[in-house]
This record gives C-alpha cells, sequence and structure tokens, in this order.
C-alpha cells in the first residue's frame, strides 16, 4: 500500500503520493520481499475525563479502554503494478464483555465473574432507555456493538508508460490536511483514528519529467522520487450513486493537483529539506439538491534549516439546497438554494535548538451564528483526524454537539425529511468556528537508536470565529422571529459566548527501538463563556490517558 515503489520507465511515477494515495507508517522494511508489502499496528488506550459534560450529571466521570488493530497487505509487481489492503480490527472495541444480557449488544456471558468470552463492543452518544428523545440531557454515553473488521482500503495500481493510474478506495487525501485527513500517525497530540476515503479513479504524472524526457531523449535517467518533481493529478470520485436505475440522485467529485516538491535545496543560501507545495482545485456536484461546490486547498510545508513550517489555507466557495431541505422542516419554511462560504487556516512555525523545540500554533475555522435556512452556509470544519488540542474539540464540545445532533435527527425523523443535515451538527471531535493559538515545548530527553524518549507541554486559547458558539438545533426549535439573535443558545443551553476557554496539555512519550512506544497525556481545561450553561455555570474538566503502541 506504498507510494515509494521504484519504476523502471521513464515518464512513471509509482512512488507519487497525491490526493490520499499515500498511506502512512508503512516503510518497507528490508527483509520484505520486493513483491510483498506488510505492516501491522496495535494500540491499545486507556482514558479518563472528569467530567464529560461540563453543565451536568448524566457524564460526568468517564473511563474507559478500547484498543485498534491496523494491517496492511500489498501484492505487487514493482514494475508493472499491485493491489494494497488496509484493514482495521476490533476499532474503538472496549475492553470486557459489555452490554446488558439479551439486549443489544449482548454480553456473551450472563455473569460478569464468569465472562472468558469479551464481545465486540464500543461507546458512542445515544438515548438513555425511556428517556425523552427531545432532551439533549437525555443522551448520554451508551455501548453500541462493532463489526470486528473493517476494510479501510483496497485500490489496485498500474505503472503506465506516462504515470501512475489507481482505481478503488483509497485515502481521500495525502498526510495531514485541515481539509482531509489520510488517519495515519501524524498528530503531536493524541491519535488519529479515522479515515477520509473515496472510491475514485486517479492518474497522475511528472511534469518535469515529462519535459526532460523530451529535451534530453533516451539518455535522460528519470527521478521517480515522491520528494522530487512537479507532479500533476487527476481523480474523479464516486460520492452517492444511491439509486443505480437514476443518474439524478448521483453526487460526485473531481480533484486537479499540482504539487512542487524538492527533497533537499540550496536557496538563498539556506538549507531546505523536504519542501512541498500543494495546490487543488476541488469540484463536487449533484443534480437532486443543486449542488455546485468548489475548493481549493493549499498547503507549504518544509524544513528551513533549524525552523520547520506548515501553512494550510482551504476555501470553499458554492451552493446546494440539501441543508435547507432538512433544516426548513424544523420551522416550516420553503427550502432555497444556500450560498457556501467556508474557510480554515493553519499555520505551524517550530524552531528546534538542540534538544528543544519551540512551536506556535494558529488554527482558524469560519462558524455560523445563523442556523437558518435560508442564510449563507459559513462554517468550516478540520479534519476529524487534525487534532487541536487533546479535551475541548476532541471530547468536550464533540460529546455536546452530538447531543443536540441527535435532538435534530429524531425532529426530522418524526417529520419525513428527505435530508438530514444535522448529522453534520455534531463535531466529531473536528475544530470547528473557532479561532485558537496554541505555544507548545518539546524536549527530547533521550534520543538514541533504542530509545527516544520526550516531554510536550502545550496551552490551547481558543475563541469562536463567528459572533459566539450557536447550537443550530436548540435555536431553529425556538425561533419566534425574524431576528435569530434573541433566539439563539449555546450547545449548553447557556447564551451564545465567545471565549471556549484555556486547555494546558502535558506529554510524555517513550519509544523502543521504533517498536513500542508508551504514552501518557494529560489536559485541564479551564471553560469560558461559550461552554456555559444557561445559570452561567461550567466546571474544570481534566483528562488522562495512557497509551501503548506496538507497530512493526
Amino acid at each position: 500500500m506504498s507510494c515509494r515503489t521504484p519504476i523502471f520507465w521513464l515518464l512513471s511515477i509509482a512512488t507519487l503520493c497525491v490526493s490520499g494515495v499515500a498511506i502512512a507508517d508503512d516503510e518497507q522494511t528490508s527483509n520484505q520481499p520486493e513483491w510483498l508489502d506488510l505492516d501491522a499496528q496495535y494500540r491499545v488506550e486507556t482514558n479518563l475525563i472528569n467530567p464529560l459534560d461540563l453543565n451536568g450529571t448524566s457524564a460526568t466521570k468517564t473511563f474507559w479502554t478500547e484498543q485498534r488493530g491496523r494491517f496492511f497487505l500489498g501484492i505487487r509487481d514493482p514494475e508493472v503494478g499491485g493491489v494494497y489492503l488496509r484493514a482495521d480490527v476490533l476499532d474503538g472495541v472496549l475492553f470486557g464483555d459489555n452490554g446488558v444480557y439479551g439486549g443489544d449488544p449482548s454480553p456473551n456471558s450472563g455473569l460478569a465473574v464468569a465472562t472468558k468470552n469479551p464481545n465486540n463492543t464500543a461507546w458512542r452518544t445515544g438515548l438513555l432507555p425511556g428517556a425523552d428523545p427531545l432532551d439533549p440531557a437525555s443522551y448520554v454515553p451508551i455501548l453500541r456493538e462493532v463489526d470486528p473488521i473493517r476494510i479501510t482500503h483496497l485500490f489496485g495500481e498500474v505503472k503506465l508508460p506516462i504515470g501512475l493510474m489507481r482505481v478503488g478506495r483509497m485515502p481521500l487525501s495525502e498526510g495531514a490536511g485541515i481539509a482531509a485527513h489520510d488517519g495515519g500517525r501524524r498528530n503531536r497530540w493524541g491519535v488519529s483514528r479515522y479515515n477520509d476515503i473515496a472510491d475514485r479513479v486517479l492518474f497522475a504524472t511528472k511534469l518535469d519529467e515529462m519535459v526532460n524526457a523530451i529535451r534530453h531523449g533516451a539518455s535522460h535517467k528519470a527521478d521517480t522520487s515522491q520528494k522530487n518533481g512537479v507532479i500533476l493529478a487527476g481523480t474523479y470520485d464516486w460520492n452517492v450513486q444511491d439509486d443505480i436505475g437514476s443518474l439524478a440522485d448521483d453526487a460526485y467529485q473531481t480533484n486537479i493537483l499540482l504539487s512542487w516538491r524538492r527533497e533537499k535545496a540550496d536557496w538563498l543560501g539556506l538549507d531546505w529539506r523536504d519542501f512541498q507545495l500543494t495546490a487543488v482545485a476541488v469540484h463536487k456536484g449533484a443534480d437532486t439538491f443543486d449542488t455546485d461546490i468548489w475548493a481549493f486547498p493549499i498547503r507549504f510545508t518544509s524544513h528551513i534549516g533549524p525552523l520547520y513550517l506548515n501553512l494550510q489555507l482551504s476555501i470553499i466557495r458554492g451552493e446546494t439546497r440539501e441543508v435547507s431541505e432538512g433544516l426548513a422542516k424544523l420551522t416550516g419554511k420553503t427550502p432555497k438554494v444556500q450560498a457556501i462560504e467556508h474557510m480554515g487556516a493553519h499555520a505551524m512555525a517550530e524552531y528546534t535548538l538542540g534538544p528543544v523545540a519551540l512551536a506556535m500554533e494558529y488554527d482558524y475555522a469560519s462558524g455560523d451564528a445563523d442556523p437558518r435556512s435560508n442564510t449563507p452556509l459559513t462554517q468550516f470544519s478540520f479534519a476529524r483526524d487534525f487534532n487541536v488540542g487533546l479535551l475541548l474539540f476532541e471530547h468536550v464540545l464533540s460529546f455536546q454537539s452530538a447531543r443536540s445532533a441527535a435532538v435534530g435527527i429524531e425532529n426530522l425523523s418524526q417529520l419525513n425529511a428527505t435530508s438530514f443535515p444535522l448529522t453534520e451538527v455534531d463535531s466529531q471531535s473536528r475544530f470547528v468556528n473557532a479561532h485558537a493559538i496554541f505555544p507548545q515545548l518539546k524536549v527530547n530527553i533521550v534520543n538514541n537508536d533504542k530509545h527516544q524518549l520526550h516531554t510536550r507541554l502545550g496551552v490551547l486559547m481558543a475563541w469562536t470565529a463567528a459572533e459566539g458558539v450557536v447550537d443550530p438545533v436548540g435555536t431553529l426549535l425556538q425561533e419566534d422571529g425574524n431576528e435569530i439573535s434573541d433566539d439563539a443558545v449555546n450547545f449548553h443551553g447557556g447564551k451564545p459566548g465567545n471565549f471556549y476557554g484555556t486547555e494546558v496539555d502535558v506529554q510524555i512519550g517513550w519509544t523502543y527501538r521504533n517498536v513500542f512506544t508508551w504514552t501518557l497525556e494529560g489536559a485541564m481545561l479551564f471553560p469560558g463563556d461559550a461552554l456555559q450553561d444557561e445559570n452561567g455555570d461550567a466546571v474544570t474538566s481534566y483528562l488522562v490517558t495512557n497509551r501503548f503502541l506496538f507497530a512493526f
């Protein structure tokens, strides 16, 4: 499943990793035959959050241990192509035999003291039995059964005389982007839990090698490295097909990518390493809801001497009626085509001096303080795996927004809605509607061939990008006039505030022989007015995480 196999053809680019074909953490080991690509990871993580609900009593101290196995398999001919597969096993499955016997999910044993066969359960935010489905407080962490094996990637590739073609289910984006994340181990804080995936056809070529081949003819020796050159790629993605007897309900996406990369360069008298400047034009369309959307993600990354820079910008413009179709059901209004005006940005600068690295991170995601179905859609959401901190966005806001989304979905279900945009109210651990500054300090205590030991400290401060944090469901359900500001409430039932709060994050990590990693993380969240309820209350919350990772 790698993007690094050599190609022995003049214009081919088998090492290309573009538009989501890169697979993280699957570097080929020297003892593998060249026809085989095989890697494995296993992770166990224990989390304590107290409280998860900053304003209530239904989800105070939460404590769980979950696991995930991830396996990569590639069968290939280095000169022709191959077929690649990635599977997640017991993803999010809790330790133990959990549930109520005879219920859903049901444990394998009716006696807790007699269990010898754990089942496959995870947790999610769901409705308490017999509780009011229209009350957000009725939704708490509950158990759910999960499939033990999930195939996340399966695609084939062929190395053509003029480039690389891939077809199948593959990552939506390469690396850690604010718009999409490939699910690899790329986060400074926390872990990657999700995959942004596309069913697509991809073709890519190297423009500079094409020019060099024309200029120098057969004497030219092609550079097939993914780390050097000018790469052009295009994809066609099938987002939705639904009724195979009709094209009207299909949704599709096309991507054109141009990427300039240099592994090493001496520019302006400076030492540049791993330079990459990538721009993508994305178009998404669907006839059913008059959807016509353009997105323009741009990314620049490079090491310049001791300085590391990561700059990203994503601008989304277009229109759709799909969101309005669902929201209008809550208010009884006529659905309308809404303009889309999203923007997100990420800037990271890190300076390394000996064993110490000082970093400053800035993140921005546009927000939306007016959830009505006839106003523009302006809220940008980071990719789920692009973690900003450990607790505020990853857990606290995620849990409370999931409650709101559940209430909205229940309302829409009762109204026989044709669109369910309120699933997107659930932030799902994403960074949304915020400005954030995040200074960080890392100290490498030990760094040799056998052991790497480090500690990291960060202070995250976040404010809203829109005029406060607005719960779309709670706000729309109590809308009573032309003005929305007097009806607006936040996800905790209080008035929209502008300051999320301050989060202090700490991390200690030890890696042994690049195979075993033990990580301890902690976070303390001091909530601001954006997290307060109608009484102005929100308590301090803390998180403690213990994580073991085995990677081969």
